[in-house]
This record gives C-alpha cells, structure tokens and sequence, in this order.
C-alpha cells in the first residue's frame, strides 16, 4: 500500500520532491529543490465555508464535482473538513454559528505563486455567495514559519467522490 510519508515535510516546506514520486521515494532520495530546513516557500490557504442547513450535500457534490483543480502541479494536498460537533469536543473555542454548517478546507499548495496561477487568478470576491452559502465564504493565505513533522502516514489518493 502506498503512503504519503514523504508527503509531510514536503507540505512544511523541508524538501520538495515531485508529486509523482512521494509515494515511491526512499527516506533519503534527494531532492528536486533543496529548501533550508529554516525557510519554506510552501503556502496554505484556509477556506471558511458556510453552508446553509439542508444544503451540505449540494455543497459537497460542488466542492468534489465542480470546483475543481485542473492543474494540480503546484498542489500538494487539499482537505475539505466538517467542523466537529462541540459536544463531543467541548475544549473546541472556535466561535461557530448554529444557523450554518461550517466546513473549513485546508490547501497545501508548493508555492504562492503556484495557487495563483492555478486557483487564485480565477478568484472573484465581487460575485455573490452561491445558492448553498449561508454567507459569503472567508479565506485566509498563510506562509509556515514553524512545524513538526509526525511518523503517522498521509493519505495517498483522492477520496472517492472527487473529481
């Protein structure tokens, strides 16, 4: 079975290897582009989604159907989450509100400018929330400046139902 456990300290910016091969590559295979263990030009964008109640499974089918990544080059991994449920986890203290369905979607992605060229350009904040959307959905573009890096394997393929 192939894992990505290569894929973690590509997604924090330690080396970068091509997509293709994290799966195959050996622990110490070098590297296509040698990153300071200090500096990563890896960046993740975090999407705040909220659903309207009733309308998750129209979102989803969206999410994996229709707002796709073509070129996935420069994308390293991304994850749609639903929110957990506060009282299963009550040390949660994000502020949630009852009347949506929060999903959060996490892209990993090799480069800033690799997310520009192949998602970013497309954004266009003046275009109204779609039907599903409680309000407008929120992102936020981070740069890593510290991580540790786990020995627990990665996913290795899309989920099912995405395109």
């Amino acid at each position: 079975m192939k894992t990505f456990l290569h894929l973690v300290p590509v997604v924090l910016g330690l080396t970068f290897t091509p997509a293709i091969s994290f799966a195959q590559a050996p622990a110490n295979a070098p590297s296509e582009q040698q990153v300071s263990p200090e500096e990563t030009s890896a960046r993740i964008i975090l999407v705040e989604w909220r659903i309207k109640k009733g309308r998750e499974h129209e979102f989803l089918e969206y999410w994996s159907k229709r707002s796709t990544i073509p070129d996935r080059s420069g994308l390293i991994g991304e994850f749609l989450s639903r929110v957990e449920d506060r009282k299963q986890f009550p040390w949660m203290v994000w502020s949630l509100d009852k009347r949506w369905t929060t999903f959060v979607n996490v892209g990993f992605w090799k480069t800033g400018a690799d997310f520009q060229e192949q998602i970013g350009k497309f954004i266009d904040n003046s275009k109204p929330p779609l039907a599903f959307e409680a309000q407008r959905r929120r992102r936020v573009f981070v740069a890593p400046e510290r991580w540790r890096i786990g020995a627990s394997p990665f996913f290795a393929s899309d989920h099912s139902s995405v395109r």
